[in-house]
């Protein structure tokens, strides 16, 4: 059982489906009643959480996200990895970290999952200069994130809202090619959709690097072209079945530093499901990097792929 004095907890009130703002008191309540000094914060901007995880200057704390995956990415770049434990309660629209380590639904459940769990080491990305827990997705996704995040008015966002952006991309012409090299070596010239993931899940039942683990010092590599919608709904169906990495056509490879470029072209990239940039980016893999408070049932993932 891992214990801390002191906890901070960020949450992001308009994450997904508003949860963190509903529970938040019940969540620092819960921290409280098992000891714990507890430090709040309610972001009220962007990288709000950022900030002042960087300040938290207490030595062993542990630093908890209590929104979505980007509530998660803005403690990740904020706060001193070696100084801090972090952690998320899931209350976002994808919630991909918390499916990763097993971390409940329920925001009561999950503190109590968390104060009975284990302090792991865990890779982390970084991806020109900033870093990432769960993906980078350039071309189709970094698309659709950007599209997403212009239409927001501010109401709750679920899975659904993606669905007839994804669609409509999917459908629509697409002239991009994407360049990548891993460790230096050319592996891809041509494709539509590229993605880095330092985990195996993306999503919803979709799963890009099927075969990612995040505990094994590298980061998987899946690059895709397809010709027509067909193709794509074929594409579609195997990361839903958790295997695009086996399948035709697909690309698949691992690698501590990868390049990723598209000369002459506009192509948007995304990190941890945020709008991120535009290529070209330069991804490396932060081994160990991180110490994250997880449920004490979980393991790392270790999918099958033969190169």
């Amino acid at each position: 059982m891992a214990v801390f004095d002191r906890v901070l907890v960020v949450a992001n009130p308009t994450s997904g489906s508003r949860r963190a703002g509903h529970a938040f008191d019940e969540v620092v309540d819960a921290f409280r009643g098992a000891g714990c000094k507890v430090d709040r914060l309610l972001t009220e901007r962007p990288n709000h959480g950022r900030d002042v995880a960087g300040e938290y200057g207490h030595d062993g704390a542990l630093i908890v996200a209590f929104g979505g995956d980007g509530t998660f990415n803005e403690i990740l770049n904020g706060a001193d990895l070696e100084r801090s434990v972090l952690t998320v309660i899931p209350a976002g629209t994808g919630n991909v970290l918390a499916k990763e380590i097993g971390v409940a639904r329920s925001p009561l459940r999950a503190v109590r999952q968390l104060l009975a769990g284990r302090v792991v080491r865990l890779d982390v990305g970084v991806c020109n200069g900033r870093r990432f827990i769960s993906m980078f997705g350039a071309g189709l996704d970094g698309r659709v994130v950007e599209i997403v995040d212009t239409h927001r008015t501010g109401g709750q966002l679920s899975q659904l809202h993606y669905v007839p952006h994804i669609v409509r991309c999917t459908l629509a012409p697409c002239s991009w090619e994407i360049r990548v090299e891993v460790d230096e070596r050319p592996f891809c010239r041509t494709a539509t959709q590229v993605s880095v993931g330092n985990a195996h899940s993306y999503g919803g039942p979709i799963e890009m690097t099927s075969a990612a683990s995040p505990n094994d010092g590298l980061l998987d590599v899946m690059a895709v072209r397809w010709q027509n919608p067909l193709d794509a709904a074929g594409l579609a169906a195997s990361a839903m079945l958790r295997s695009l990495h086996l399948s035709r056509g697909v690309e698949y490879r691992r690698g501590e530093r990868i390049a990723v470029s598209a000369p002459g072209q506009r192509v948007l990239y995304q990190l941890d499901g945020d709008a991120a940039g535009e290529l070209p980016a330069e991804i490396a893999v932060m081994p160990a990097a991180v110490r994250m408070l997880v449920p004490a049932p979980f393991r790392p993932a270790s999918g099958s792929w033969e190169p």
